[in-house]
């Protein structure tokens, strides 16, 4: 079956209140949560355009498969989000700068 995932995305973005996040992003609290917990059994375009907008991504990215491994849609299953803010803990100055131009560099 095919999921809304907004999880990893707040994930790998370091974002530990989504609700607060989403809320500050003019969505409402009901409606926030709903789209964390993955409540949903319907979403329509304008609010996928909306949540891309939200986490500059494209919609492959807020969903995932979760079922049969051998169908077509098993291909966008995706692994544990990183959290990026544990990733870049004790490293030194340089060292974040040093990512900071790489960043720069494919950006």
């Amino acid at each position: 079956m095919l999921v809304l995932n907004l999880k990893r995305q707040l994930v790998m973005r370091g974002i530990k209140h989504g609700v607060s996040y989403l809320q500050h992003h003019g969505y409402t609290e009901a409606e926030a949560r709903k789209l964390i917990n993955g409540n949903l059994k319907l979403i329509r375009l304008t609010l996928l355009a909306r949540l891309c907008e939200t986490f500059k991504c494209s919609p492959n990215e807020l969903f995932d498969w979760e079922g049969d491994p051998t169908h077509v849609l098993s291909e966008i299953s995706k692994s544990e989000a990183p959290n990026i803010l544990k990733l870049l803990e004790g490293k030194s100055p340089q060292e974040l700068e040093e990512i900071l131009r790489k960043l720069k560099e494919i950006g």
